[in-house]
Protein backbone atom coordinates (compact mmCIF):
# COMPACT_ATOMS: atom_id res chain seq x y z
CA UNK A 1 0.00 0.00 0.00
CA UNK A 2 0.94 3.77 -0.73
CA UNK A 3 1.20 4.42 2.75
CA UNK A 4 2.37 8.00 1.96
CA UNK A 5 -0.76 9.12 -0.02
CA UNK A 6 -2.44 6.87 2.77
CA UNK A 7 -1.24 9.61 5.54
CA UNK A 8 -2.07 12.05 3.22
CA UNK A 9 -6.06 11.12 2.64
CA UNK A 10 -5.96 10.56 6.58
CA UNK A 11 -4.62 14.07 7.54
CA UNK A 12 -7.38 15.96 4.97
CA UNK A 13 -9.95 14.05 6.45
CA UNK A 14 -9.49 14.33 10.44
CA UNK A 15 -7.86 17.85 10.17
CA UNK A 16 -5.25 17.73 12.96
CA UNK A 17 -5.67 20.28 15.25
CA UNK A 18 -2.55 20.46 17.43
CA UNK A 19 1.14 20.48 16.92
CA UNK A 20 1.42 17.06 19.09
CA UNK A 21 -0.94 15.56 16.24
CA UNK A 22 0.93 17.39 13.65
CA UNK A 23 4.01 15.82 14.40
CA UNK A 24 2.73 12.38 14.77
CA UNK A 25 1.77 12.61 11.50
CA UNK A 26 5.09 13.63 10.26
CA UNK A 27 6.82 10.94 11.67
CA UNK A 28 4.28 8.44 9.85
CA UNK A 29 5.14 10.10 6.47
CA UNK A 30 9.20 9.44 7.21
CA UNK A 31 8.23 5.90 8.44
CA UNK A 32 5.91 5.18 5.47
CA UNK A 33 8.91 6.30 2.77
CA UNK A 34 11.04 3.88 5.22
CA UNK A 35 8.92 1.11 5.09
CA UNK A 36 8.29 1.27 1.08
CA UNK A 37 12.32 1.07 0.87
CA UNK A 38 12.51 -2.04 2.50
CA UNK A 39 9.61 -3.37 1.02
CA UNK A 40 11.33 -2.91 -1.78
CA UNK A 41 14.87 -4.22 -0.61
CA UNK A 42 12.38 -7.48 0.85
CA UNK A 43 11.40 -8.04 -2.88
CA UNK A 44 14.63 -7.58 -4.94
CA UNK A 45 16.34 -9.91 -2.09
CA UNK A 46 13.82 -12.95 -1.93
CA UNK A 47 14.18 -15.01 -4.77
CA UNK A 48 17.14 -16.85 -3.49
CA UNK A 49 16.67 -19.62 -0.32
CA UNK A 50 20.07 -18.56 1.51
CA UNK A 51 23.72 -17.60 0.72
CA UNK A 52 24.85 -21.00 1.26
CA UNK A 53 22.64 -23.08 -0.93
CA UNK A 54 21.73 -22.76 -4.77
CA UNK A 55 18.26 -23.07 -3.95
CA UNK A 56 16.42 -20.97 -5.68
CA UNK A 57 12.99 -20.48 -2.97
CA UNK A 58 11.91 -21.56 0.20
CA UNK A 59 8.23 -21.72 1.45
CA UNK A 60 6.15 -18.77 0.65
CA UNK A 61 8.80 -16.88 -1.38
CA UNK A 62 7.66 -14.74 -4.00
CA UNK A 63 10.68 -14.31 -5.88
CA UNK A 64 9.63 -14.64 -10.18
CA UNK A 65 12.98 -16.13 -10.75
CA UNK A 66 13.95 -19.76 -10.93
CA UNK A 67 17.45 -21.34 -10.37
CA UNK A 68 19.41 -24.33 -10.44
CA UNK A 69 19.52 -26.48 -7.27
CA UNK A 70 22.24 -28.28 -5.70
CA UNK A 71 22.25 -31.56 -6.70
CA UNK A 72 22.88 -33.91 -3.79
CA UNK A 73 25.44 -36.94 -5.02
CA UNK A 74 23.27 -39.56 -3.69
CA UNK A 75 19.73 -39.68 -3.94
CA UNK A 76 17.57 -38.69 -0.41
CA UNK A 77 17.00 -41.82 1.71
CA UNK A 78 14.49 -40.30 3.80
CA UNK A 79 12.48 -39.35 0.62
CA UNK A 80 10.39 -40.34 -2.19
CA UNK A 81 10.52 -39.44 -5.73
CA UNK A 82 7.08 -37.41 -6.13
CA UNK A 83 7.59 -36.42 -10.01
CA UNK A 84 10.54 -35.93 -12.35
CA UNK A 85 12.01 -32.93 -14.55
CA UNK A 86 13.08 -33.32 -18.39
CA UNK A 87 16.33 -32.47 -19.48
CA UNK A 88 14.79 -28.56 -20.92
CA UNK A 89 12.40 -28.48 -17.65
CA UNK A 90 12.29 -26.40 -15.38
CA UNK A 91 10.03 -25.29 -11.67
CA UNK A 92 8.47 -21.82 -11.56
CA UNK A 93 8.78 -21.23 -7.99
CA UNK A 94 6.19 -18.25 -7.96
CA UNK A 95 3.39 -20.72 -9.45
CA UNK A 96 4.41 -23.25 -6.83
CA UNK A 97 1.72 -23.89 -3.61
CA UNK A 98 2.75 -25.86 -0.32
CA UNK A 99 0.13 -26.51 2.42
CA UNK A 100 0.62 -28.23 5.26
CA UNK A 101 -1.74 -30.26 7.03
CA UNK A 102 -2.16 -32.89 9.71
CA UNK A 103 -0.80 -36.27 7.62
CA UNK A 104 1.98 -34.19 6.01
CA UNK A 105 1.91 -31.75 2.60
CA UNK A 106 -0.15 -31.21 -0.39
CA UNK A 107 1.34 -30.12 -3.39
CA UNK A 108 1.01 -28.28 -6.88
CA UNK A 109 4.39 -27.38 -9.15
CA UNK A 110 3.74 -25.44 -12.32
CA UNK A 111 6.60 -26.76 -14.74
CA UNK A 112 7.71 -24.68 -17.58
CA UNK A 113 10.27 -26.18 -20.52
CA UNK A 114 12.21 -25.10 -23.46
CA UNK A 115 9.11 -24.61 -26.08
CA UNK A 116 7.21 -22.56 -23.03
CA UNK A 117 5.02 -25.01 -22.40
CA UNK A 118 3.50 -25.20 -19.02
CA UNK A 119 2.34 -28.49 -17.06
CA UNK A 120 0.88 -28.87 -13.31
CA UNK A 121 2.13 -31.22 -10.75
CA UNK A 122 -0.46 -31.48 -8.51
CA UNK A 123 0.36 -34.21 -5.66
CA UNK A 124 2.40 -36.37 -7.84
CA UNK A 125 -0.55 -35.91 -11.31
CA UNK A 126 0.64 -34.15 -13.94
CA UNK A 127 -1.44 -33.02 -16.60
CA UNK A 128 -0.99 -30.70 -19.59
CA UNK A 129 0.69 -28.53 -21.74
CA UNK A 130 -0.80 -25.39 -21.39
CA UNK A 131 -0.23 -21.68 -23.02
CA UNK A 132 -0.54 -20.36 -20.19
CA UNK A 133 0.50 -21.49 -16.21
CA UNK A 134 -2.44 -23.37 -14.89
CA UNK A 135 -1.81 -21.20 -11.71
CA UNK A 136 -0.89 -17.96 -10.36
CA UNK A 137 1.09 -16.62 -7.61
CA UNK A 138 -0.12 -19.54 -5.41
CA UNK A 139 2.77 -20.04 -2.91
CA UNK A 140 0.88 -17.75 -1.25
CA UNK A 141 -1.70 -20.13 0.18
CA UNK A 142 -4.57 -18.23 -0.39
CA UNK A 143 -6.33 -15.81 -2.43
CA UNK A 144 -5.54 -12.10 -1.65
CA UNK A 145 -4.48 -9.28 -3.61
CA UNK A 146 -0.86 -9.88 -2.53
CA UNK A 147 1.35 -11.61 -0.08
CA UNK A 148 1.45 -8.49 1.86
CA UNK A 149 -1.15 -7.90 4.73
CA UNK A 150 -1.54 -4.06 4.31
CA UNK A 151 -5.04 -3.10 3.19
CA UNK A 152 -6.30 -0.33 0.85
CA UNK A 153 -8.28 2.54 1.59
CA UNK A 154 -9.28 5.36 -0.78
CA UNK A 155 -9.33 5.08 -4.55
CA UNK A 156 -7.07 1.88 -4.51
CA UNK A 157 -9.19 -0.96 -4.11
CA UNK A 158 -8.51 -4.72 -2.78
CA UNK A 159 -8.71 -6.41 -6.22
CA UNK A 160 -10.00 -9.65 -4.80
CA UNK A 161 -12.79 -7.67 -2.71
CA UNK A 162 -13.65 -5.71 -6.41
CA UNK A 163 -13.89 -9.39 -7.37
CA UNK A 164 -16.52 -10.30 -5.34
CA UNK A 165 -18.00 -6.90 -4.55
CA UNK A 166 -21.27 -6.43 -5.82
CA UNK A 167 -24.09 -2.85 -5.79
CA UNK A 168 -27.57 -4.10 -4.63
CA UNK A 169 -29.94 -1.19 -4.11
CA UNK A 170 -27.47 1.38 -3.70
CA UNK A 171 -25.63 -0.94 -1.19
CA UNK A 172 -22.52 -2.46 -0.87
CA UNK A 173 -22.55 -6.17 -0.40
CA UNK A 174 -19.95 -9.42 -0.86
CA UNK A 175 -21.63 -12.17 -3.11
CA UNK A 176 -20.06 -15.06 -2.71
CA UNK A 177 -21.13 -18.78 -3.71
CA UNK A 178 -24.30 -17.46 -4.49
CA UNK A 179 -24.81 -15.84 -0.69
CA UNK A 180 -24.84 -11.73 0.00
CA UNK A 181 -23.01 -10.24 3.39
CA UNK A 182 -23.03 -6.46 3.93
CA UNK A 183 -24.10 -4.31 3.87
CA UNK A 184 -20.95 -2.59 3.78
CA UNK A 185 -19.58 1.29 3.79
CA UNK A 186 -16.09 -0.13 2.80
CA UNK A 187 -14.09 -3.62 2.48
CA UNK A 188 -10.42 -2.72 2.90
CA UNK A 189 -9.52 -6.23 2.57
CA UNK A 190 -11.07 -10.03 1.26
CA UNK A 191 -8.69 -13.02 1.72
CA UNK A 192 -10.31 -16.64 -0.16
CA UNK A 193 -9.24 -19.62 1.24
CA UNK A 194 -7.46 -21.99 -1.46
CA UNK A 195 -10.45 -24.13 -1.84
CA UNK A 196 -12.78 -21.41 -2.24
CA UNK A 197 -15.42 -22.15 0.25
CA UNK A 198 -14.13 -19.74 2.82
CA UNK A 199 -13.52 -15.68 3.32
CA UNK A 200 -12.46 -13.47 5.69
CA UNK A 201 -12.31 -9.64 5.39
CA UNK A 202 -12.06 -6.70 7.06
CA UNK A 203 -14.59 -3.98 6.49
CA UNK A 204 -15.84 -0.79 7.37
CA UNK A 205 -19.33 0.21 8.62
CA UNK A 206 -20.75 3.42 9.63
CA UNK A 207 -18.34 6.53 10.81
CA UNK A 208 -18.34 10.67 11.53
CA UNK A 209 -19.63 11.35 7.78
CA UNK A 210 -20.22 9.22 4.40
CA UNK A 211 -17.22 10.48 2.84
CA UNK A 212 -14.60 9.41 5.26
CA UNK A 213 -16.45 5.86 6.02
CA UNK A 214 -16.18 5.19 2.24
CA UNK A 215 -13.23 5.88 2.04
CA UNK A 216 -12.24 3.43 5.18
CA UNK A 217 -12.59 5.60 8.37
CA UNK A 218 -15.10 4.40 10.37
CA UNK A 219 -16.00 1.56 12.98
CA UNK A 220 -13.96 -1.52 11.58
CA UNK A 221 -15.36 -4.92 11.80
CA UNK A 222 -13.78 -8.15 10.53
CA UNK A 223 -16.51 -10.34 9.04
CA UNK A 224 -16.59 -13.83 7.43
CA UNK A 225 -18.80 -16.38 5.29
CA UNK A 226 -19.72 -17.99 8.82
CA UNK A 227 -21.59 -14.53 10.13
CA UNK A 228 -18.51 -13.22 11.99
CA UNK A 229 -19.22 -9.59 12.50
CA UNK A 230 -16.80 -8.87 15.32
CA UNK A 231 -15.54 -5.10 15.94
CA UNK A 232 -11.64 -3.67 15.63
CA UNK A 233 -10.76 -1.54 18.57
CA UNK A 234 -13.19 0.45 20.97
CA UNK A 235 -15.39 1.12 18.02
CA UNK A 236 -14.70 4.75 17.97
CA UNK A 237 -13.59 6.06 14.47
CA UNK A 238 -10.17 3.70 13.17
CA UNK A 239 -8.78 2.77 10.32
CA UNK A 240 -7.46 -0.56 9.36
CA UNK A 241 -3.62 -1.06 8.64
CA UNK A 242 -3.02 -4.41 8.39
CA UNK A 243 -4.91 -7.86 8.12
CA UNK A 244 -3.59 -11.60 8.34
CA UNK A 245 -5.65 -14.35 8.35
CA UNK A 246 -4.11 -17.76 10.20
CA UNK A 247 -2.75 -20.81 8.03
CA UNK A 248 -5.59 -22.90 8.13
CA UNK A 249 -8.05 -20.34 7.92
CA UNK A 250 -9.58 -20.89 11.67
CA UNK A 251 -8.84 -17.04 12.32
CA UNK A 252 -7.87 -13.76 11.27
CA UNK A 253 -6.47 -10.55 12.71
CA UNK A 254 -6.37 -6.64 12.30
CA UNK A 255 -4.14 -4.29 13.17
CA UNK A 256 -6.08 -0.45 13.21
CA UNK A 257 -5.13 3.26 14.40
CA UNK A 258 -7.59 3.83 16.59
CA UNK A 259 -8.01 7.85 16.25
CA UNK A 260 -9.67 8.07 20.03
CA UNK A 261 -7.18 7.10 21.75
CA UNK A 262 -4.66 7.50 19.74
CA UNK A 263 -3.29 3.71 19.60
CA UNK A 264 -2.69 0.91 17.39
CA UNK A 265 -4.94 -1.86 18.50
CA UNK A 266 -4.15 -5.27 17.14
CA UNK A 267 -6.94 -7.76 17.57
CA UNK A 268 -8.06 -11.16 16.68
CA UNK A 269 -11.10 -13.49 16.08
CA UNK A 270 -10.41 -15.02 19.18
CA UNK A 271 -10.76 -12.01 21.42
CA UNK A 272 -6.57 -11.30 21.93
CA UNK A 273 -5.67 -7.80 21.81
CA UNK A 274 -2.41 -6.30 22.28
CA UNK A 275 -1.66 -2.35 21.67
CA UNK A 276 0.99 0.11 21.25
CA UNK A 277 0.95 3.95 21.05
CA UNK A 278 1.88 5.23 17.27
CA UNK A 279 4.84 6.49 18.51
CA UNK A 280 6.44 3.25 18.66
CA UNK A 281 5.52 2.64 15.08
CA UNK A 282 8.47 5.25 14.08
CA UNK A 283 10.57 4.37 17.11
CA UNK A 284 12.77 1.50 16.80
CA UNK A 285 10.70 -0.07 13.35
CA UNK A 286 7.57 -2.33 12.63
CA UNK A 287 7.25 -5.49 14.56
CA UNK A 288 6.11 -8.21 12.31
CA UNK A 289 3.25 -9.85 13.13
CA UNK A 290 1.24 -13.53 12.11
CA UNK A 291 -2.29 -15.05 14.18
CA UNK A 292 -2.26 -18.30 15.12
CA UNK A 293 -4.00 -20.75 13.97
CA UNK A 294 -5.33 -20.82 17.37
CA UNK A 295 -6.08 -17.00 16.80
CA UNK A 296 -3.45 -16.35 19.35
CA UNK A 297 -1.34 -12.71 18.29
CA UNK A 298 2.78 -13.67 17.31
CA UNK A 299 4.78 -11.21 17.17
CA UNK A 300 8.98 -10.96 16.29
CA UNK A 301 9.56 -7.30 18.13
CA UNK A 302 11.72 -5.05 15.67
CA UNK A 303 13.75 -4.26 18.77
CA UNK A 304 14.76 -7.70 19.82
CA UNK A 305 13.89 -10.12 16.77
CA UNK A 306 15.27 -13.33 18.44
CA UNK A 307 12.23 -13.49 20.58
CA UNK A 308 8.44 -14.74 20.00
CA UNK A 309 6.10 -13.41 21.78
CA UNK A 310 2.58 -14.63 22.40
CA UNK A 311 -0.13 -12.24 22.77
CA UNK A 312 2.63 -9.67 24.06
CA UNK A 313 4.43 -12.27 26.60
CA UNK A 314 7.46 -14.25 25.48
CA UNK A 315 7.27 -17.54 24.73
CA UNK A 316 10.45 -18.78 22.90
CA UNK A 317 13.84 -17.58 21.69
CA UNK A 318 16.00 -18.04 19.10
CA UNK A 319 19.85 -17.59 18.79
CA UNK A 320 19.69 -15.79 15.83
CA UNK A 321 17.51 -13.24 14.92
CA UNK A 322 14.41 -13.79 12.74
CA UNK A 323 14.56 -11.94 9.78
CA UNK A 324 12.09 -13.75 7.65
CA UNK A 325 8.60 -14.77 8.99
CA UNK A 326 7.83 -16.81 6.35
CA UNK A 327 10.48 -19.53 7.10
CA UNK A 328 9.10 -18.97 11.26
CA UNK A 329 6.64 -22.13 12.11
CA UNK A 330 5.32 -22.04 15.03
CA UNK A 331 4.21 -25.21 16.59
CA UNK A 332 1.22 -26.28 18.98
CA UNK A 333 3.76 -25.77 21.89
CA UNK A 334 4.86 -22.44 20.81
CA UNK A 335 8.45 -23.10 23.18
CA UNK A 336 9.55 -25.57 20.62
CA UNK A 337 8.67 -23.29 17.36
CA UNK A 338 11.85 -23.98 14.40
CA UNK A 339 13.28 -21.35 11.99
CA UNK A 340 14.70 -22.36 8.92
CA UNK A 341 17.68 -19.70 7.60
CA UNK A 342 21.04 -20.03 6.10
CA UNK A 343 20.78 -23.71 5.29
CA UNK A 344 19.73 -24.38 9.21
CA UNK A 345 16.45 -25.26 11.10
CA UNK A 346 17.11 -23.34 14.64
CA UNK A 347 15.13 -24.51 17.64
CA UNK A 348 13.63 -22.28 20.20
CA UNK A 349 15.64 -24.54 22.74
CA UNK A 350 19.20 -23.26 21.02
CA UNK A 351 19.45 -26.46 19.03
CA UNK A 352 19.81 -26.47 15.27
CA UNK A 353 19.83 -29.09 12.87
CA UNK A 354 21.57 -28.62 9.45
CA UNK A 355 19.72 -28.79 6.44
CA UNK A 356 21.28 -26.70 3.27
CA UNK A 357 19.50 -27.45 -0.39
CA UNK A 358 16.09 -27.84 0.62
CA UNK A 359 12.64 -26.53 -1.18
CA UNK A 360 9.76 -25.18 0.44
CA UNK A 361 10.62 -26.53 4.46
CA UNK A 362 7.16 -27.06 6.00
CA UNK A 363 6.66 -28.47 9.80
CA UNK A 364 3.99 -30.70 10.57
CA UNK A 365 3.57 -31.85 14.31
CA UNK A 366 1.61 -34.97 14.82
CA UNK A 367 0.86 -36.03 18.38
CA UNK A 368 3.86 -35.53 19.92
CA UNK A 369 6.05 -35.83 16.86
CA UNK A 370 7.28 -32.54 15.00
CA UNK A 371 8.86 -32.79 11.61
CA UNK A 372 9.82 -31.21 8.90
CA UNK A 373 8.66 -31.62 4.99
CA UNK A 374 10.86 -30.37 2.14
CA UNK A 375 11.33 -31.40 -1.47
CA UNK A 376 15.09 -32.01 -3.15
CA UNK A 377 16.27 -32.28 -6.54
CA UNK A 378 18.64 -35.32 -7.78
CA UNK A 379 19.78 -36.13 -10.81
CA UNK A 380 19.79 -40.00 -11.66
CA UNK A 381 21.96 -41.26 -14.17
CA UNK A 382 19.81 -40.90 -17.46
CA UNK A 383 20.24 -37.07 -16.73
CA UNK A 384 16.43 -36.31 -15.75
CA UNK A 385 16.10 -34.58 -12.19
CA UNK A 386 13.65 -36.37 -10.15
CA UNK A 387 12.13 -34.14 -7.11
CA UNK A 388 12.16 -36.33 -3.51
CA UNK A 389 9.55 -35.52 -1.30
CA UNK A 390 11.23 -35.78 2.11
CA UNK A 391 10.51 -36.14 6.12
CA UNK A 392 12.60 -35.77 8.57
CA UNK A 393 11.77 -36.09 12.96
CA UNK A 394 13.28 -33.00 14.29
Amino acid sequence: MNWIKYIAIVCAALTLSNSTSAQLLKKLKEKAAKSLEEKKKSSDESGSDDNNSTSAAASNTTSSKSSNTKEPPIPPVNGKVVFSLGTDERVLYDETAIIANNSGVSYQFVVQNSKYEYFLIDNGNRTGPFKNPPIKSANAGTESNSGENDVSMGDKKDPVAIQYSKTISGKLYLVFNGKNYGPYDHVSKMVVSPDKKQFFAVVTIGGANAMTTKMGMGTIYMVNNAGLKQTAGDGGTSIAMKFYVSESFTHSMVTVMDQTSQKILTVTTSGKQTETSMADMYSGGENRNMVSDKGDIITIPSQSPTQILVNGNEAASFKVPIENINRLFITPDVSKSIYYTNGKLYKADGSEVSMSGILFPKVVTTGNVTSVYYFKVFKNESGVKDVYLCKKEI
